[in-house]
């Protein structure tokens, strides 16, 4: 089986985010709009396709003592990365630039750049819209999609917890919720982003890679996400994949080789 003609249709550098908020309560006891909502942490779980197909991860929050500094710091992060979210375009990135605005930070070009790409295109891909094909499909949260899907969600609480665990726990309670939010996402992106571009490596590679380096990174809040690994069928794909790459690779350093042989021998 050969992957390579599919593989790279999808990104191969990308940073999955997800902030937590504050906000006053609104009148009608609906969600407050979201200009009232003033951010106190952001998570970015950046995943980077390195040599034969496999990836590495990084994982950071940022807190908001100073939005400035929390605002140049997620430009950093996005910097060469496809920014994904979950309804982002409704909601994290109206937020972030409000906030960008608020602390006169006009030089985030890559928060820019996400915040007012194409929906179908750019540097900002939404998995609620994809999912929904942009709307054809009604909107389902985030909870329900990823338990549709077999992944691990909500498990540290839910969104409308947030103030309770500050106000209980501490920030970081916050920041634990918000990185299990960022990495079911990138989960759920994985897989979807793996149909809609007919690749079983993608998928594969990014899922089964992202739950090996969960189980070996210590982080405990996430160990739910090691059960990714389990699935045998995306398991055999994995190494398919793994195989085909380094034959690949070996392919190539022997037909450079060749080459260079034929061109100091003239």
């Amino acid at each position: 089986m050969h992957f390579r003609s599919t593989y790279t249709k999808a990104p191969s550098r990308v940073a999955s985010l997800d902030i937590e908020t504050l906000a006053p309560p609104a009148l009608d006891d609906k969600f407050p709009p979201w200009p009232t909502h003033r951010p106190i942490v952001a998570s970015v779980l950046t995943a980077d396709q390195a040599a034969y197909g496999e990836w590495t991860f990084g994982l950071q929050s940022i807190t908001f003592d100073d939005e400035r500094v929390a605002i140049m710091r997620i430009d950093e992060l996005l910097a060469g990365r496809r920014c994904v979210t979950f309804n982002g375009k409704g909601f994290d990135l109206p937020v972030l630039t409000m906030t960008a605005m608020r602390a006169s930070v006009f030089d985030c070009d890559n928060l820019t750049n996400a915040w007012v790409a194409n929906r179908n295109s750019g540097s900002h891909i939404d998995v609620a819209d994809l999912i929904t094909n942009f709307g054809s499909a009604p909107r389902s949260s985030l909870e329900m999609l990823c338990e549709s899907a077999g992944i691990p969600v909500k498990s540290n609480g839910h969104g409308g917890d947030v103030a309770d665990m500050l106000h209980d726990e501490g920030i970081e309670a916050v920041m634990r919720y918000c990185e299990e939010d960022v990495t079911s996402t990138l989960a759920l992106f994985a897989l979807v982003q793996g149909l809609r571009s007919n690749d079983p490596a993608y998928a594969s590679s990014l899922i089964g890679d992202l739950a090996t380096w969960i189980s070996n990174s210590g982080l405990a809040h996430l160990n739910s996400f090691s059960c990714l690994s389990w699935n045998t069928e995306r398991a055999r794909i994995r190494l398919l994949h793994r195989v085909d790459e380094g034959i690949r690779a070996l392919e190539d350093r022997a037909t450079t080789a060749y080459f260079t042989e034929k061109t100091l021998a003239f």
